[in-house]
């Protein structure tokens, strides 16, 4: 009798640990460490059209903040359009303009000169600057298709890396 208790307390306890250490994978807390969930915000394109990052749940999502005045987001734009006309079909890009820190009016002619045909978003208030903490141009946040956090990249992607870091989402 008292092998067969410490049998069943053994596969229990065995059994919670394999449930925590998965649980600690997915965590479901909002925030912006990996792991987290991203946190949701709506913003408008260029036309108006409201965009929530919410949208692309189902699609892992690259989010990028930048400006038009910001030579290392200039630098990285040519790579991303590469990558989004490659990878569309597997992964979305999402491009956050913070709006609140350059000129709405140099957005369309950006976005024409390096011919982005993926979604670019304008944060004309600084909200999403302000909630995602954006620190350094360019910043980008791969989001999986569940809406976690994978990894956080501060500074210009190229395309290589683009290729590499979403790989193991695809």
């Amino acid at each position: 009798m008292k092998k067969l208790v410490a049998i069943i307390l053994l596969l229990g306890l065995t059994g919670y640990g394999i449930w925590q250490a998965l649980a600690a994978g997915q965590s479901k807390e909002v925030g912006l460490s990996v792991r987290d969930t991203a946190p949701d915000f709506a913003l408008k394109t260029i036309d108006g059209q409201s965009i929530h990052l919410s949208d692309f749940r189902g699609k892992p999502v690259i989010v990028n903040f930048w400006t038009t005045w910001c030579p290392p987001c200039r630098e990285e734009m040519p790579a991303m359009q590469k990558f989004y006309q490659e990878y569309k079909n597997e992964v979305q890009l999402l491009a956050v303009h913070l709006t609140s820190q350059d000129e709405r009016q140099k957005v369309e002619p950006f976005i024409q000169k390096y011919g982005i045909t993926f979604p670019v978003v304008l944060d004309e208030k600084g909200k999403i600057l302000k909630l995602y903490n954006i620190q350094t141009l360019p910043t980008s946040y791969l989001i999986d298709s569940n809406g976690v956090i994978r990894k956080k990249i501060v500074g210009p992607m190229t395309y290589k890396q683009m290729v590499e870091i979403t790989a193991k989402l695809r």
